[in-house]
């Protein structure tokens, strides 16, 4: 294929084609330096690089911004009002931009401009009315500066908008009302998120009546309960147990529906109908201690009822290891009650197994069974038992007593079945 050159004719054009290079060769070096700025600026640790990169692109917005930060972040009393200048700098290069406004507000209120905090903060709520950092740092500098109503409804709509302030948005509320429940509900709404979260945090401040009257208040049977609030929920639980309120954990567990067939004054799975969980089972579930003595499974050929039983294999020469098998039931306290549990066994020991009902809080023993019989068919072990004015709860644990002699060798195996607790 034939090149045609193309022919300069006159020094006019000549010179204009020199001169769209030259200012093409200058957009390119200006777009370059700005890119390579931009670049770099938003990347940099060091102040003395992030003041170059200003120097290179003095209207990018980003390379003032990453300054501005730096400079905040330097401890350096003389380097605040640099940041503050810097952040007004990018700013005034992005007015459109909420990040920017909302940075700059947070500069002014650092810096002790809270008149000048809250203008910028409202521009940066008017860029992104729906925002939870913008409704957040709003709301805190109105708190500031007395303007109460309004900063906790700005507060009140970042914790709706963003579960992460919920905690902060209560603990300003608390501090600010002198841990008045009342006050910090009336100022903080009634959404879900916001009264699940104050019921954890009256908790955790002793506060337990009044962390029920706020949880029980939640609406029921809505799909947010099983969703929304489950954390709060576990937390409120955890805090619950922690205080040994039995009844109460034990209604929020059901709550929550963290499992099915919990119910006070009832043993779970007491036919042992359903597995036994191993591991991070509810302590009002079988709670089996590790071990390798006694082995514990399931027997679907031996049961006194239902489809199979708890079945308990010894094989221990000195009789020394011991798995212990218990289960926490919640009762009304100022109550009688009475134990009944079946079994079956085939044993050699010298040592006496039987059922022991103590009272979850203090540990004390209430009443204990009689102890099985070394070999016997299918028989009932019961016993009566009353909760005083404090027991929330009783544990019904598998105990043993050991035989006179140092050794106390024992084999064979027990099969326990149909535990219930009556009144």
């Amino acid at each position: 294929m034939a090149i045609k050159a193309i022919k300069i004719e006159t020094l006019i054009s000549r010179v204009l084609l020199v001169l769209a290079g030259g200012v093409f060769l200058t957009a390119f070096f200006f777009f370059a330096a700005w890119s390579f700025a931009n670049a770099i600026g938003s990347q940099a640790v060091d102040k003395e690089i992030a003041e170059i990169t200003t120097r290179l692109a003095p209207s990018d917005p980003q390379t003032h911004y990453a300054l501005a930060a730096l400079n905040e972040q330097s401890f350096v009393s003389e380097d605040l009002p640099k940041s503050l200048a810097e952040y007004e700098t990018a700013t005034a290069l992005s007015p459109h931009d909420y990040r920017l406004w909302l940075a700059f507000g947070k500069a002014r209120e650092r810096n002790g401009d809270r008149a000048g905090a809250e203008l910028a903060l409202r521009r940066a709520a008017e860029l992104a009315p729906n925002y939870a950092e913008v409704q957040w740092a709003l709301g805190n500098t109105l708190l500031r500066i007395g303007k109460t109503d309004e900063g906790f409804a700005m507060i009140r709509q970042a914790a709706e908008s963003d579960v992460k302030f919920a905690n902060p948005a209560i603990s300003t509320a608390w501090q600010f009302f002198d841990g008045d429940s009342a006050q910090i509900k009336q100022n903080l709404g009634g959404s879900t998120k916001i009264n699940s979260a104050l019921a954890v945090f009256l908790a955790k401040q002793k506060r337990f009546d009044a962390a029920l009257e706020v949880w029980n208040a939640l609406p029921a049977g809505e799909e947010e309960n099983k969703t929304t609030i489950k954390q709060n929920g576990e937390e409120l639980f955890k805090e619950m147990l922690a205080e040994k309120r039995f009844r109460d954990a034990l209604e929020i567990q059901t709550q929550i529906g963290e499992t099915e067939g919990f119910a006070p004054e009832k043993i779970f799975n007491g036919g042992f109908e359903t597995d036994v969980a191993t591991k991070n089972a509810s302590v009002f579930e079988w709670q089996i201690a590790d071990g390798l003595q006694p082995q514990i499974g399931f027997d679907n050929e031996q049961k006194h009822g239902g489809n199979r039983s708890l079945v308990v294999v010894f094989n221990s020469f000195n009789g020394k290891d011991f798995r212990a098998i218990s289960q926490t039931i919640a009762v009304e306290p100022r109550r009688n009650y009475k134990f009944e549990v079946f079994y079956k066994s085939d044993l050699k020991t010298s040592a006496t197994l039987k059922w022991e009902i103590a009272d979850a809080s203090s540990g004390k023993v209430l009443a204990t069974t009689e102890a099985t019989d070394a070999v016997s068919d299918w028989k009932s072990l019961r016993v009566e038992f009353a909760a005083s004015e404090t027991t929330q709860a009783v544990v019904v644990q598998l105990a043993r007593e050991n035989c006179k002699a140092g050794v106390c060798p024992i084999s064979g195996k027990v099969w326990f079945d149909d535990f219930s607790i009556n009144q």
